[in-house]
């Protein structure tokens, strides 16, 4: 077998080549509402779960505490997002949207709905709770 065809038969090859190709096609996407992937994964999660902390919003990013704090202060300055002090934890920022922000977040969401129907329009013949399942098996294996 050539170092090629290994490579095709690889589940890591091929998921790794997969999520490549959604970043692409998300980026594209988000490029007519000026963010970024990690933006707009920022803003849907402050959407669905507002006062989140730099290392929550971090992990729904897939990016870097350190790589976040630039992504907020972008946000910030937008007028997307703001950050106030945790009551209990002074040390710790809470962030949430602002009106601006529930609005681009919206945007975003429209922005990729076309990348996420091609995705559910390909699992076929898996229902997309079929393909969900089977992603979070193969998520749940390399915890």
């Amino acid at each position: 077998m050539s170092k090629q065809e290994s490579l095709e038969r690889s589940l890591g090859y091929n998921l790794k080549r997969t999520q490549h190709r959604l970043r692409r096609r998300m980026d594209e996407a988000l490029k007519a509402c000026g963010l970024s992937t990690a933006q707009n994964a920022v803003l849907a999660a402050l959407k669905a779960q507002p006062d989140m902390t730099n290392a929550d919003l971090a992990n729904a990013a897939f990016i870097t505490p350190q790589s976040m704090q630039s992504v907020l202060a972008g946000l910030e300055a937008a007028g997307y997002v703001v950050r106030r002090q945790d009551d209990h934890h002074g040390r710790r920022q809470l962030a949430r949207l602002t009106q601006a922000g529930e609005e681009m977040a919206q945007k975003g969401k429209q922005a990729i709905l076309q990348v996420e129907e091609a995705l559910a329009n390909a699992v076929s013949p898996l229902s997309e709770n079929e393909a969900l399942a089977l992603l979070h098996r193969l998520q749940n294996a390399l915890d």
